[in-house]
Formats: structure tokens, sequence, C-alpha cells
């Protein structure tokens, strides 16, 4: 049995995420992020938080969420971009002399942060949309270092053990642009299926891939991707959840709502 194998399955997957975590801060952010806890947290509306200062106990110690509802329902690629828009944060919190924006916001030193390791912010998730906002996603630059870094991390055998089984039904399946997946089909081995099917399908492997798999520019439509942001109200009136304890409130969307108990802005 493999050492991973005969790992316990809670270890495992935040080991997983742990080792992510490790690898994208040595090659995107040059280690300058502090070690902090990494969980898996369930809210609405939301891939992922970092709550600064959350815990505290031997030392205070800052809180980066994954939300596993969404494993299963979105690419592994796209898993790994979101732990690395909060983890723009981190290094916006963490970095001195960087203005720390408040919580929830994406703002103008976020967003060139993110274009700087290869991660374009798009309130819609494709190009051309807003660059700053409360609710914010992003697209894959082409070209850029996450498109690099994240291959390399797949090709390395990395892989996430563990999703929610219901979660098929919760969003879209993600797509990713084709330009960005033909780049990574051009350098990789054609009998490598296993890496092939990291880079273009989901984890729970809801898509398939053709045979004839020399570029993907000829994919079905629902294989090729924008990350859907989460929905705003359509009423007079939006709602608004905190990421920690999930507690709802109902304001104008312009609101800016804050919970007591969690001291982060409601999104």
């Amino acid at each position: 049995m493999g050492i991973k194998n005969s790992k316990k399955p809670a270890i495992q997957a935040y080991s997983e995420l742990q080792q992510a975590y490790d690898f994208f801060n040595a090659t995107l952010f040059e280690q300058m992020l502090p070690d902090m806890l990494i969980t898996l947290q369930r809210g609405k509306n939301t891939f992922g938080y970092f709550a600064p200062d959350r815990f505290t106990g031997e030392s205070d110690l800052s809180e980066l969420a994954m939300n596993p509802d969404y494993f299963g329902g979105r690419s592994l690629v796209d898993t790994l971009s979101t732990l690395v828009h909060e983890m723009v944060h981190v290094w916006q919190h963490y970095t001195p002399g960087i203005k720390k924006c408040r919580g929830g916001y994406h703002e103008r030193v976020w967003g060139e942060k993110m274009e700087q390791i290869g991660l374009m912010p798009s309130n819609t998730g494709l190009p051309g949309g807003r660059k700053t906002g409360q609710q914010m996603t992003h697209y894959i630059i082409r070209g850029g270092r996450f498109q690099t870094a994240v291959y390399d991390l797949l090709k390395s055998g990395f892989s996430i053990s563990w999703y929610d089984k219901w979660s098929e039904g919760i969003i879209a399946v993600s797509k990713i642009n084709t330009d960005v997946l033909d780049d990574w089909l051009r350098v990789t081995d054609k009998s490598d299926r296993e890496l092939i099917n990291k880079l273009t399908q989901t984890v729970s492997k809801r898509n398939t891939l053709p045979d004839n798999n020399e570029s993907v520019s000829g994919l079905e439509p629902d294989l090729i991707i924008d990350i859907k942001p989460p929905t705003k109200g359509t009423g007079t009136r939006s709602k608004f959840t905190c990421p920690g304890c999930g507690l709802n409130a109902w304001a104008k969307p312009s609101a800016v709502l804050v919970c007591g108990e969690c001291r982060v802005e409601l999104e």
C-alpha cells in the first residue's frame, strides 16, 4: 500500500490542500506567505474565503477556507485557481507597506497582483468583466505564471482525493479557455491519460475527453470554461451571507454589512 493511501482520510484531504498552498507559495509568491489554518468550510455562493486572525491558541492564526461543495462540479484547475485567488488576499494582508482592503472586497492592489501571478480578475469570469468589486471571480491568463505553475503541479501527480458526492447539481460544469487547454495538451505526452484527464475533467469525472485529443478546439461546448460568479439578487434587496458562520441578511445591493460575531464583511 502506498504512503498516500495509508493516510487517514482527514489527514489526506488537508495534506493535499497544504501541499498545493506550499507549492504555489514557492512558485508564485516567493515564499512570502505565512502558514495558517487551511480548512474545508461550506457556505452559499462562495468557492472559498480568507479570514485574517480567525483562530487563537498557541498563537493567532488566519484561516484560508475552501468550499468542498464545489469540488465535484468544477475542474481541478479551477479549484486550485480559487486557492490562489485567496492566497492573493493573504499576500495583500501580510505584505508590509501594502494597504489592507476591507473584508471580502477586491480592489486595484489585489487585482494587479492577480494579473502578475497569471489570473485575470473579472466579475463575469470572462474577458471584459469588471476587475474590482465585492463579488469577483477570474480566468486564467494565457501564457501567465499560474498556467505554467498549475500544469507543473498536476504533472507531479497532485490530485484531490475527496469531493462532495452531492455537488454535481450545485453549479454548471466549469469550462476552461480552449487556448489554455491547447497549450497544456501541446506539451503533454498523448499517452498520459491521467494528466490529460486532470487538465480537462472535473474531479468527479463528469466530463470525458474525445479519443482524438491532439487539440481541444473541437471539444463540445459544455466542456470548454467560464467560472460562474455568485449570483446577485434581482429584486430591490439583495441577500448577504457571512462566509464564516452563514448568517444571512437582506439589504439594498450597495450596502456594506459586517458580521458582528465573525468580524468579516457579508458577501
